[in-house]
């Protein structure tokens, strides 16, 4: 948590509202549908797919909610019909001004069940998350403020495999800074602890403590945390491990630049947190088949442009994940590179040509699995003046490892229609 500027200057907020609902069908042709080597299936699949987007804000609330709503179905019944949600919401009751705050939160996200999986939708599960963080502010002065927040959290596994769901609870402890107008700094403690409903022997409970300082200027901003992570397992000795968050943003008339770097202790079940990663080939956010804790490095850096040419955005993104399995002898690390080229036909048509890259290497002492993951896809647009869009799209998708049992290609080819309201 970083100390937010506007708690000093805060101004009066007015009433804002949006909303945007689509509604869409696709339906698209894959040569090979398993996703295998032995004996490809040609399949059709149908995807219907309900998108809401919306906001609203005024003195009290703050909503944001962000859901898309899918049914899938297989032609050939190669996999089981499915339907399931991505999207999230966020409902925060009071400013940061203001001596109370409640803050409810809800998330799903679809996972690959273990990092080595092929991208199937039967190999993939939603993880749900809700959690509600109430707290209590005291302004010392005026550059000065301490703050009390607590958190009750519950992680979901959608479906049978229960074997993972988790509670956290905790509290954070802070006093805040205002330095100037443009910068802040900020010192916390917090503990957490985090209960597993099938596994107690798993849980632990969690220390962390923190300074941070932030900029925010008109083009750049930046801030850097930095702390220490302690933690007491249910069974098992006191592990520790140093924490910081770095990020770094600049925003000019044509450019758009962001990177980031961090580490922080997690498990299985809770991962990054169901924070949306932008990308198109799924992965399993360090969910395996054995519960445990992971120390993760994060690093990533983002890049968007629209000075190539006057019709055209070209963004290019890349980051890099590393795992260290804390209860067992087992590491991951997944490298994922990004990039996407926007060509605007008309004012109403335009060409998207993306290209995305996974490389995974997981090791332990039983299996070395390592294999790279391609994507490369080109997809038409066209936007009507009543409201419906249609999609004319290819993709082709190629998977190489160490052995021969998961690697496939995959060719698709489709069109879908929605419209936006």
């Amino acid at each position: 948590m970083l100390l937010a500027f506007n708690q000093v200057h805060a101004n009066p907020v007015q009433e804002e509202r949006q909303f945007n609902a689509s509604i869409s069908a696709t339906s698209l042709m894959s040569d090979n549908s398993k996703k295998t080597v032995l004996e490809p299936i040609e399949e059709r699949q149908d995807i219907y797919q309900l998108g809401l987007m919306a906001t609203y804000s005024n003195w009290l609330v703050d909503a944001d909610v962000d859901y898309d709503l899918y049914a899938q179905k297989f032609s050939k019944q190669s996999q089981a019909d499915e339907e399931y949600a991505e999207g999230s919401s966020l409902l925060v009751f009071g400013k940061e001004t203001d001596s109370l705050g409640l803050e409810l939160e809800h998330s799903r996200r679809m996972l690959l069940q273990s990092p080595e999986e092929v991208t199937l939708l039967e190999n993939q599960q939603e993880r749900e998350m809700i959690s509600a963080r109430p707290t209590i502010r005291k302004r010392l002065s005026a550059a000065d403020r301490i703050f009390l927040q607590g958190q009750a959290a519950k992680v979901r596994f959608i479906g049978e495999d229960d074997s993972q769901d988790s509670k956290r609870n905790g509290a954070t402890l802070g006093w805040g800074h205002a330095i100037s107008k443009t910068s802040a700094m900020m010192l916390s403690s917090q503990y957490m602890d985090v209960s597993f409903d099938q596994q107690p022997d798993a849980d632990y409970q969690m220390v962390n403590s923190a300074l941070s300082y932030q900029v925010q200027l008109r083009k750049l901003d930046y801030s850097v945390q930095v702390g220490y992570n302690e933690i007491s397992p249910e069974l098992g000795e006191k592990q520790g491990a140093p924490s910081y968050n770095i990020s770094l943003g600049y925003v000019s008339g044509y450019h758009v630049f962001r990177a980031s770097a961090d580490r922080q202790i997690t498990d299985t079940s809770f991962g990054n947190g169901n924070l949306d990663s932008g990308n198109q080939i799924p992965g399993a956010d360090g969910l395996s088949q054995n519960l445990g804790k992971i120390d993760r490095r994060n690093l990533g850096v983002e890049f968007s442009t629209d000075v190539i040419c006057s019709r055209c955005t070209f963004s290019l993104g890349a980051s890099v994940v590393d795992d260290d399995y804390l209860e067992r002898d087992e590491q991951g690390r997944n490298t994922y590179i990004r990039s996407a080229f926007v060509y605007s036909l008309s004012s109403a048509a335009k060409l998207t040509l993306r290209v995305d890259k996974s490389k995974n290497d997981e090791e332990s002492n039983q299996v070395n699995d390592r294999y790279d993951t391609d994507y490369l896809s080109l997809e038409y647009t066209y936007r009507f003046i009543n409201g419906f869009d249609i999609r004319l799209f290819s993709r082709k998708e190629e998977r190489d490892g160490d052995g021969p049992v998961n690697n496939y290609k995959e060719n698709i080819y489709g069109a879908g229609l929605e419209y936006l309201f």
